[in-house]
């Protein structure tokens, strides 16, 4: 007896839920609670997506940023001034500054100035003595291994255990690097080996100096800094930023070591307890805990990347900065790849800042165009905010401070009178089969604030254009029902375009299934 064949049946609809979202992913094949793309969007209302907070209003407009640092108070250099706390304290060289601090102390590098917060001090670290009149050297007693050497103004511009060079003096074993033992008005002691009383007439100069240096941090009491142009890393005096040249072998020495690794120094940065100078493919660590017994340990690892100087910050205890490979997170060890997400972006500059226990990364792509990325630490989550391009930022007491490439200063969140524009869209949605559908109705579940509008399209099979399907203006928290007019496809896209504050608490689709079959109608 002959039988009739069985038929496949088809699901006539099915119903796919989404509640939590996982930001953004710029990969071939995402999930379906990812984006491929977005815009002023943030994890802060995790698990839903929500757009990014207001930022802080504009505190100030400088005219040409060279520099901004936080210590005991914001710290910023407007083209030949520079500020502290809203006001000027010294003017300086039109170049782009590097800061450190110690205490109560900031150091601002090329100019090389010590400013005291407390205080109000502003001193200069280098300082130079030129012989005007005749200068007496004599020995401070028989057989005493100090000597005295008296000069109009000799000892104005520098103080006991001042690390000095002497130049100049017609006897060749005095012009020498030494510590300075007893500083006054005219005359300094030092030293020395002199049996008898001489005099010169002119011809000395007495200097004290501090290198030239690419970047600086502070650790254990100390400014370290590095210089590419000669290879080498520095350490002041144990407490005193001041002296670079004192080497007297004891443990509050001076300290300087050459670096043999190519390349240039691309940052210097303490963490841990540790001093680690950066190269784009190696990092030197810094071991002991005086000049006696520091050691320096190479690891030949991904570094920070030239161009990519101002992205190191350090969120939840770890190391976040731009490599020339992605953005890596560095625990001291071995930095880890965290940008996978971002797959196919290379960066060549940016500048990065930590808030919220967020790494905020404003970061230039290869081919030009400036983004603000932010990585949620503890979620592990990517978001992208505007096309903001930073000078440079400055963390400081809850709070980050960011000079944008138009000299605006502000901070990243705040109460900035702005409304907030952003669009999300998802991934290819295929909805578990590549057979053809028909995607049939959409239910956003949204909390919309007054005012806030949100746009719903969508896109089938790759096509250029985005079809609108209905815009919303609620004012209060409830269900969005987008009903479609049925559309035959492979895979589709959903874009919501916004203003305003909303959150995307869920979202359903009702998708028809079809077959391969007569795919278009």
């Amino acid at each position: 007896m002959e039988r009739l064949p069985y038929l496949k049946s088809v699901p006539k609809e099915t119903a796919q839920k989404v509640g939590t979202f996982l930001g953004l992913n710029l990969g071939t094949v995402i999930g379906d609670n990812e984006f491929a793309d977005m815009r002023n969007m943030s994890t802060w209302k995790y698990p839903a997506a929500a757009p990014r907070k207001r930022r802080g209003p504009v505190e100030k407009h400088l005219k040409k940023p060279n520099g901004i640092f936080y210590k005991n108070g914001l710290v910023y250099a407007d083209g030949t001034e520079l500020y502290y706390k809203g006001g000027k304290i010294a003017d300086v060289e039109d170049s782009e500054k590097i800061f450190a601090g110690m205490g109560a102390y900031l150091l601002v590098w090329p100019d090389k100035l010590l400013y005291n917060t407390s205080t109000g001090e502003l001193e200069r670290l280098e300082a130079v003595w030129r012989q005007e009149g005749q200068a007496v050297f004599e020995p401070l007693g028989e057989g005493s291994v100090l000597v005295r050497i008296s000069c109009k103004g000799i000892g104005a511009k520098f103080k006991q255990y001042d690390g000095v060079t002497l130049s100049g003096c017609s006897r060749a074993e005095f012009n020498k690097t030494f510590v300075i033992q007893e500083a006054g008005e005219d005359s300094i002691v030092m030293i020395g080996d002199l049996e008898e009383r001489m005099t010169q007439e002119s011809g000395l100069e007495l200097k004290r100096t501090a290198p030239d240096m690419d970047f600086l941090c502070e650790n254990e009491n100390r400014i370290w800094g590095c210089s590419s142009e000669k290879h080498e890393i520095y350490a002041c005096k144990l407490g005193d930023p001041g002296n670079w040249n004192v080497f007297e072998g004891i443990s509050t020495d001076s300290y300087a070591a050459t670096i043999g690794s190519d390349g240039n120094f691309t940052g210097c940065f303490s963490y841990l307890g540790y001093v680690m100078f950066f190269k784009e493919d190696a990092v030197h660590k810094v071991y002991g805990s005086k000049p006696s017994n520091y050691q320096i340990m190479t690891s030949g690892v991904n570094g920070i990347a030239a161009g990519c100087e101002r992205t190191a910050a350090v969120v939840e205890e770890t190391l976040y900065y731009v490599g020339r490979n992605g953005i890596y997170a560095f625990n001291g060890a071995q930095p880890e790849l965290v940008s996978a997400k971002l797959e196919g972006i290379s960066f060549t500059a940016g500048a990065a800042g930590r808030y919220g226990g967020r790494y905020y990364a404003s970061l230039r792509s290869r081919e030009g165009d400036w983004n603000l990325y932010v990585y949620d630490v503890q979620r592990e989550l990517w978001s992208k905010e505007d096309d903001l391009h930073l000078y440079g930022c400055a963390y400081g007491e809850g709070e980050l401070y960011c000079v944008d490439s138009g000299g605006d200063l502000f901070k990243i969140a705040g109460d900035r009178q702005e409304d907030v524009d952003w669009f999300l869209e998802t991934g290819d949605l295929l909805e578990g089969t590549p057979e053809y559908k028909h995607v049939r109705r959409f239910i956003l579940y949204m909390r919309m604030a007054p005012g806030s509008e949100v746009t719903v399209s969508v896109q089938c099979d790759g096509r250029a254009e985005w079809v609108p399907q209905a815009v919303f203006r609620a004012e209060h928290f409830r269900s969005q029902a987008v009903n479609l007019v049925p559309q035959r496809c492979v895979h589709y896209r959903i874009r919501l375009d916004g203003v305003g504050e909303t959150a995307l608490i869920g979202l359903v689709r009702l998708v028809g299934y079809g077959t391969e079959i007569h795919g278009d109608l």
